[in-house]
C-alpha cells in the first residue's frame, strides 16, 4: 500500500499572520480571543458539511460523494451542500441539500465539527461564519496549471490561507500548490472500487481505442485525440474510437457514450484495447487508474497527476503533453505487441489494487479529526438587539442556527426569510431584519431559514397593491404595479403578469413574462408563471423542461421577494404527464 502522508500545516509565518488577522476581526466585532486558542475535542462521530462546487458527472464530484458515502457508512454525519441538484448518476448515501443560488453555500452551513471546502473560492466565506474549522480539499484546476493574473492569484492566496489545513490528491499536485501558494498540503489519493472496476471477462472484438472527457474542456486534450485516431486509422482501418463524455460533445466523432453508469463504464473499460489519456494537466485522473483496474493497457501524457501512479513501460506508456505523434506511436505499439499489452495490464492491475477505499478512508478520518481539533477564536453575540416579532420557525434547529450567526456575523444587521399567505395557495417570502447592533460592517447577513408569522393577518410583508390583488381587485393592483415595472423591478413584473392573468388578458401576460425572462432569466417565479400562462393560451409547454429549470434554480432567494416552494406549486398546477 502506498504511504499517505499526514497533512502539514501552513508555514509558521502564514499561520501567525492568519491568527493575528482573525483576532483583529473578532475583537472589532465585539468578540473575545483566547490567548492560545482552545483546541476542540472532536466527538467519536463527526458532523461534517461538505461544499460541492458541482454535481454533474466528473471525477471531482465523484470523489467528494464517495468520501461522504463511506464516512456516512462509518457512522459520521455528512451533509453535502450544492447549488446544483442531487447527483442522479451515482449513489448518494450521505445527506444532500440543494441550496438556492441566491444563498451562499456558506450561509447554509449549520453548527458542525468541520467544513470541507471542495473548491478554493468557498474557503473565505465558510471561514467567516465561524461555525467550524474549514479544511480545503484541493483537486486542482486552472489556478494551479494555467497562467493567472495577479489579482486572481492574490484572491486564491487569501482563500487558501484561510483554511485550517489543505489536502490534495497527489504528491505531484502538492508540489505545485507549494510552489504557487507557499502551502504544504497533506496528500490523500483517490481510490478505485474493486467491486465495480476489475478485469472480469474480456470479450473478443475489433480493436478499440477508448478516451474519456468533454471537448468543451480544452485541457482534456480531445482535439489531440481526434488527430491521433486519424493517424492510427491508416495502419489500423478497423480501429474503433469509443468516446465517453460527461456531456454531449461539441464536435463528436467515433462512438459516443454520454455519462454512462459506473457499472457500464467499467464494462466499457474492459472491452477496450487501449485507454488513451491526452490531458494537458490533471491532479489525479481517475479514468486511467480505473482502466488499469479493468485490465486495459494505458497510454497517457505526463500530465502531472498521472505521474502519481503511472510508470513508463511498467503500467503505462507515457509521452509529453501535446505530443500527438508520440501518443499515436505508443498506441500503435500496444496494438501491435501483445506481450507489451500483457505487461501493461499486469502492472496496471497491481497499481490499481494499491488504491483501496478502506485504506484511504482510514486516513481521511484521521485528517478530518486533526482539522476538527484546530484551535479557534471565541465568538460573542455582544450588542445585538433581537426582535422576532411573533415569528415561528419551521426548522426546529433554526433558533440554534440564529444564535450561532449572531455570534459570527460580521454585519450590523441579520435577516431571516418570512413567508406569508398571499393568494390561492401561494405564500410570498421576503427578507426581514430581526437583529441589529451598532458595531460591525455595514450590510446584512441573510440566514436562510423560513419563518411563518404567528398571526398572518397582521404580518406586514405584503404591500398595499399586493393586498389589493389578494382581495380580488386585480385592475387596481395592476395600475399600482405598472410604474415599478417601468422602473425595472422584477417583482413588479411578476405581480403585473398575475394581474393580467386574473383579468383574462392571458396573451399580454405571456408577452410580459417572455420579456421579463430575457432580463431576469434566473428568477424562478417568472419561469413558473410563464409556463402557466403559456398553458392557459393553448401553447405546447415542455413540462419536464420547466420542472427541471425550477428544480435547478430553486426558490429565488437572490431577489427581494419570491414564492415559497415554487417546485411544489408547479407540480400542483402543471404536473408532469404520465408516460403512455
Amino acid at each position: 500500500m502506498l504511504d499517505v502522508p499526514r497533512p502539514v500545516r501552513p508555514d509558521v509565518v502564514t499561520a501567525s499572520r492568519l491568527a493575528e488577522r482573525e483576532a483583529r476581526r473578532v475583537l472589532a466585532l465585539g468578540g473575545t480571543v483566547a490567548p492560545d486558542g482552545p483546541a476542540a475535542v472532536p466527538p467519536p462521530q463527526l458532523t461534517l458539511f461538505t461544499l460541492m462546487p458541482r454535481t454533474d458527472v466528473g471525477g471531482g464530484a465523484r470523489v467528494l460523494v464517495e468520501h461522504a458515502n463511506r464516512l456516512t457508512d462509518r457512522g459520521h454525519r455528512v451533509v453535502l451542500l450544492s447549488h446544483f441538484p442531487r447527483p442522479a448518476w451515482c449513489e448518494v448515501r450521505a445527506e444532500f441539500r440543494q441550496v438556492p443560488f441566491g444563498i451562499d453555500l456558506a450561509d447554509a452551513i449549520e453548527p458542525c465539527d468541520l467544513v470541507v471546502a471542495g473548491y478554493w473560492d468557498q474557503i473565505l466565506a465558510a471561514s467567516a461564519t465561524g461555525l467550524a474549522p474549514v479544511l480545503h480539499f484541493e483537486q486542482g484546476d486552472s489556478h494551479l496549471f494555467e497562467d493567472v493574473d495577479d489579482a486572481k492569484r492574490d484572491f486564491v492566496q487569501a482563500n487558501v490561507d484561510a483554511a485550517c489545513a489543505t489536502v490534495t490528491v497527489s504528491s505531484t499536485v502538492a508540489a505545485v500548490v507549494e510552489q504557487r501558494y507557499a502551502l504544504r498540503p497533506g496528500v490523500l489519493p483517490n481510490a478505485v472500487d474493486p467491486t465495480t472496476f476489475h478485469p472480469g471477462d474480456r470479450l473478443p472484438g475489433p480493436p478499440t481505442l477508448l478516451c474519456v472527457g468533454w471537448d468543451g474542456n480544452a485541457f482534456k486534450g480531445m482535439a489531440d485525440v481526434k488527430q491521433i485516431w486519424e493517424r492510427l486509422r491508416g495502419d489500423h482501418p478497423t480501429l474503433e474510437l469509443v468516446w465517453v463524455s460527461p456531456h454531449p460533445p461539441l464536435d463528436p466523432i467515433g462512438r459516443v457514450l454520454v455519462a454512462p453508469a459506473q457499472a457500464e463504464l467499467a464494462e466499457i473499460y474492459r472491452q477496450a484495447s487501449v485507454y488513451l489519456c491526452a490531458s494537458h494537466y490533471e491532479s489525479f485522473p481517475l479514468p486511467p487508474v480505473e482502466a488499469m483496474a479493468c485490465g486495459t493497457p494505458v497510454v497517457a501524457t505526463r500530465n502531472t497527476g498521472v505521474l502519481e501512479y503511472a510508470r513508463d513501460g511498467e503500467n503505462a506508456l507515457l509521452t509529453d503533453v501535446g505530443d500527438v505523434e508520440g501518443l499515436a506511436a505508443a498506441v500503435d505499439k500496444v496494438l501491435r505487441d501483445p506481450a507489451l499489452a500483457d505487461t501493461l495490464r499486469a502492472g496496471g492491475t497491481r497499481t490499481a489494487s494499491s488504491y483501496a477505499w478502506d485504506d484511504i478512508v482510514d486516513r481521511l478520518e484521521g485528517l478530518l479529526r486533526d482539522a476538527a481539533a484546530t484551535p479557534r477564536t471565541q465568538p460573542s453575540r455582544r450588542g445585538w438587539m433581537v426582535s422576532l416579532g411573533g415569528l415561528r420557525f419551521r426548522d426546529p434547529l433554526a433558533q440554534v442556527r440564529l444564535e450561532h450567526r449572531l455570534q459570527t456575523s460580521p454585519h450590523r444587521e441579520l435577516a431571516v426569510a418570512v413567508a406569508v399567505p398571499a393568494f390561492d395557495g401561494h405564500r410570498v417570502v421576503r427578507w426581514r431584519t430581526v437583529a441589529r447592533r451598532s458595531h460591525g460592517l455595514p450590510g446584512t447577513t441573510r440566514l436562510p431559514v423560513i419563518a411563518d408569522p404567528v398571526n398572518a393577518a397582521t404580518a406586514p410583508e405584503l404591500s398595499i397593491p399586493q393586498r389589493a390583488f389578494a382581495a380580488g381587485r386585480p385592475a387596481e393592483a395592476l395600475a399600482a404595479f405598472l410604474p415599478d415595472l417601468d422602473g425595472g423591478d422584477p417583482c413588479a413584473a411578476r405581480w403585473a403578469a398575475l394581474c393580467l392573468l386574473e383579468l383574462g388578458r392571458d396573451s399580454e401576460a405571456v408577452e410580459l413574462l417572455d420579456a421579463a425572462l430575457s432580463v431576469w432569466p434566473d428568477y424562478t417565479d417568472l419561469h413558473y408563471l410563464a409556463a402557466l400562462a403559456a398553458d392557459l393560451t393553448g401553447q405546447d409547454v415542455d413540462r419536464r423542461a420547466v420542472h427541471q429549470t425550477v428544480a435547478l434554480l430553486g426558490p429565488a432567494t437572490r431577489y427581494e421577494e419570491w414564492f415559497d416552494e415554487p417546485l411544489e406549486l408547479l407540480r400542483q398546477r402543471l404536473p408532469l404527464k404520465e408516460a403512455t
